[in-house]
């Protein structure tokens, strides 16, 4: 299944407007529920315990393991039973998923992958961001370097406008007294701390979207701390200080959960124990400490 196709099951997954005959009635279906009735694409393969129908179409057993599942009333149906899903449960549903579809196809596309295994830059995703591919050998002022997007908004194609705490209130236009911070860490730490079109600090203040070794890391565009792989990502350690953390934040998070009446999940809290795609290291304050000034 190509992504187009994947994505047009998605909306039909997510949009709840499926509907099934049980004993002769027609139900809704509720969201994140697979079509049913239909043929396999070319080539696919089930596990053998998946079932199909006496046409070869998918039916209710393909995926579930409860016995009779077509004569229990929808609303009676537990999905929290351990054989409602083949092999369940599943802590992640894609898992279900990757029996039938290929996981290796249906994977995220990570944008800021731009070394291949040989070492070689690969610029394919360049203009997701850029206007035009630029040359990773030159150093361009940001200023003259053309996006697709405003600078601020670049980053929300993939990302939460909100990806951690604290983040709405850094997305503002710093005092004068921060400004000549920035200038002089950028000056110490031989790195750049790009503010975007507005003068606002920005995702990319802090993060770069470049991996390692893309853009010459004595430069100031291409100085960056990656402590792990791309792949694994930012790594946390849990602390002893992670309870007293949570503590800490939880009457600002019932205030916000009044406020906006919004439910939110408890906060874990963990320790950064290591950090990539990040222009200066802030699991030890040097990053912060470019903006902020701290009493003793």
């Amino acid at each position: 299944m190509n992504r187009r196709l994947l994505h047009a099951l998605l909306i039909t997954l997510l949009s709840g407007l499926l509907s099934v005959s049980f004993a002769g009635e027609s139900y809704e279906l509720p969201p994140l529920h697979h079509p049913v009735e239909i043929q396999l694409p070319a080539g696919m393969e089930l596990p053998e315990v998946f079932p199909l129908g006496e046409h070869g179409e998918l039916i209710c057993d393909s995926c579930h393991g409860v016995e009779n599942l077509e004569d229990i009333p929808l609303d009676d149906v537990n999905p929290e039973e351990e054989n409602f899903l083949h092999y369940g449960p599943y802590e992640d549903l894609t898992d279900f998923c990757y029996h039938c579809h290929e996981e290796r196809g249906h994977q995220r596309y990570n944008l800021h992958v731009m070394i291949d295994s040989a070492g070689e830059l690969d610029d394919s995703g360049c203009t997701y961001c850029h206007a035009e591919i630029p040359d990773p050998s030159e150093e361009i002022p940001l200023e003259l370097m053309e996006f697709r997007l405003p600078k601020a908004k670049l980053c929300y194609g993939c990302h939460l406008k909100t990806p951690h705490l604290n983040t709405l209130t850094h997305l503002q236009e710093p005092d004068e007294d921060m400004i000549q911070r920035i200038k002089i860490a950028e000056e110490l730490n031989k790195v750049r701390l790009p503010l975007d079109d507005e003068g606002r600090v920005t995702c990319i203040t802090c993060h770069t979207p470049h991996q390692s070794g893309v853009i010459d890391p004595e430069t100031a565009g291409g100085k960056s701390v990656e402590e792990n792989s791309i792949d694994d990502g930012i790594l946390y350690k849990r602390t002893a200080w992670s309870r007293l953390f949570a503590d800490d934040k939880a009457g600002r998070l019932m205030a916000l959960k009044t406020e906006r009446r919004n439910l939110f999940a408890k906060p874990i809290y963990q320790r950064v124990e290591k950090e990539i795609l990040i222009r200066l290291p802030a699991k030890d304050g040097t990053l912060c400490l470019s903006c902020h000034e701290f009493e003793d």
